[in-house]
């Protein structure tokens, strides 16, 4: 399979199996690419009030973790007025994501071996333990440490709750589960800033962690008593067949420990690095270009070690070369990587702002974003109805969310940079989120039909982990950006030492004269419009990313009225 192939067995195509649209194979190779798959009776699936509790409990756990990287987008400013370190406000959203992303598809393989369920309660559990020290930092430091522990809680609670999502229900559930799930997340971009926007304006900021311990707890409960131990269809595990310490050690030596290990270390040194770049700091300065190069000879190790352990029995891959080498789930990861930064960035940017720029309070820069962070749940939504009902290939709807998120993003970085404000900035807001719901929805979908059964697990995490990877790496980017652009432009109206305390807290700006207000808003206006021109070569990006996923006979996800 890993030999060379003739020009016609690079060609995808797609089989109707029982008249159901099934993965995509290549022409010559279809034995060995993808197995035959496997029709379970709808029977053994768990249905009526149990089906659904567990449902909720999942879905309210997701929602919460999600809500984690939405909610501190207009607590930020409250967070560095009182811990202090504007400039460096960016750790406290990279800080979460650098163990959400790094860690996301080891939970998924750790799964494979440990068991679902062990997994969720291990990764609820951890959530809810470092919510609630993240709420009782002292510094800014230690709110940085706490999110990052946060974060290897949340990945796992997101990397976990959609595999089981497909695993607990029949393929032609699929749509509609996946609306759900793409609802939720989309969701929690509305409501996390309104709230973190309501909970600054009437108590302390803490909250918007310590408000994770009762809802989580609810989840932990429902979770420890009604989630099945094994789904069916899925292999056995530790859990299932019993924790014989031969059995583990058997199974711990298929774990990609080396691979897990280069991944991770890939994920954050290339953070960090761009974070450290973000506060100011050159690229080329020692606490940047020794990051980025690490992390750069660490992927290219990843790679090869992942290809040397392909023809191998043991371990187990944790990116499978096959995956690697399919040219529409690659396509798909870069997709995940470029609306996952326009997601992100637009998310946390746009609240800061309205606050920064046209001084609206916390709640008041959550009304703002609604905008975007309803409708983006709506095109979510709507897309996964349509590829579920019709025969629409889903490719034409990822085409057309790329051109929507173009036009949003250009509209956007022409707002104005003084404080008044265009009732168009909410148009494009609109018109950017009806293309990221889109993404996000289809992307989602298609992961079952386009990879193997038991590659599910990692390709589902590999599409969450590379969209959140892209937004953090972007977040880095703009911030990056707009520091170095606003800094030479303030030191021309203000000291360094009112430079130094504006960065350190925007809070600061009202105390200057007026005429000083309106130069410093301005200044920083022209800023976060720099960041959005920055989204449109993201945007932009997403077209061939999209025609990569192009096949002969157009991918279909399976209809929701299927039987199969």
């Amino acid at each position: 399979m890993l030999g060379t192939k003739s020009p016609n067995q690079d060609i995808l195509l797609q089989e109707e199996r029982n008249g159901l649209p099934t993965r995509l194979v290549e022409q010559g190779d279809q034995e060995d690419q993808f197995a035959e798959p496997e029709i379970i009776p709808e029977s053994e699936y768990i249905s009526g009030w149990k089906l659904h509790l567990n449902t909720f409990a999942l879905l309210l756990a997701l929602f919460a973790a999600q809500m984690e990287q939405s909610i501190v987008s207009t607590s930020v400013l409250a967070i560095t007025n009182e811990l202090k370190g504007f400039d460096k406000s960016g750790w406290i959203f990279t800080a979460f994501l650098l163990t959400y992303t790094g860690l996301m598809m080891i939970w998924a393989k750790v799964s494979d071996i440990m068991g679902r369920k062990p997994l969720i309660l291990a990764a609820v559990f951890i959530f809810i333990v470092f919510s609630a020290a993240c709420g009782a930092s002292k510094t800014l430091t230690q709110l940085i440490v706490f999110r990052c522990l946060q974060g290897i809680g949340g990945g796992g609670i997101f990397s976990l709750t959609v595999l089981i999502f497909f695993e607990m229900v029949p393929v032609r559930k699929f749509p509609t589960y996946g609306a759900l799930i793409m609802l939720i997340l989309m969701c929690s971009v509305t409501f996390g800033p309104l709230l973190g926007g309501a909970i600054n304006n009437n108590t302390t900021w803490r909250w918007i962690f310590w408000l994770n311990i009762p809802i989580c707890t609810i989840s932990l409960v429902i979770l420890v008593f009604l989630l099945p131990e094994r789904f069916p269809g899925q292999h056995k595990t530790v859990t299932t067949q019993g924790a014989d310490h031969s059995r583990i050690r058997g199974l711990l030596r298929t774990v990609d420990f080396i691979g897990a290990t280069l991944l991770l270390g890939t994920c954050v040194l290339l953070i960090t690095g761009m974070q450290q770049a973000a506060e100011g700091r050159s690229f080329s300065s020692r606490l940047v270009l020794p990051m980025l190069i690490s992390s750069g000879v660490m992927l290219i190790a990843f790679f090869l070690w992942q290809r040397y352990i392909a023809e191998r029995n043991l371990p187990e891959p944790v990116f499978p070369w096959q995956l690697l080498t399919n040219r529409v789930y690659m396509g798909m990861i870069l997709n995940s990587f470029f609306t996952g930064t326009i997601l992100i960035v637009l998310t946390f940017q746009i609240p800061q702002r309205f606050q920064t720029v046209n001084g609206d309070s916390a709640l008041k820069a959550g009304v703002r974003l609604i905008a975007f962070g309803l409708i983006a749940p709506f095109g979510s939504t709507v897309s996964a109805i349509i590829v579920g009902k019709t025969r629409i290939p889903p490719i034409y709807i990822l085409i057309l969310g790329g051109f929507l998120e173009i036009v949003g993003t250009v509209g956007l970085s022409k707002s104005p940079s003084g404080y008044e404000i265009w009732p168009t900035q909410y148009a494009f807001q609109v018109i950017a989120g009806l293309g990221v719901g889109c993404f996000n929805a289809i992307l989602m979908l298609m992961v079952p039909v386009v990879v193997k059964k038991q590659e599910l697990a990692i390709g589902t995490a590999a599409i969450t982990q590379f969209r959140v990877l892209g937004g953090t790496i972007g977040l880095a980017i703009v911030i990056s950006a707009m520091n170095r652009t606003i800094r030479p432009d303030l030191l021309q109206v203000l000291s360094p030492e009112q430079v130094n305390s504006v960065l350190d807290t925007t809070s600061i700006i009202k105390s200057f004269p007026s005429e000083v207000q309106t130069i410093v808003r301005t200044i920083f206006g022209r800023g976060y419009n720099l960041q959005m021109e920055i989204m449109v070569g993201f945007a932009v990006a997403q077209l061939p990313s999209t025609l990569l996923m192009w096949t002969r006979t157009p991918i279909m996800i399976p209809s929701s009225k299927s039987d199969n």
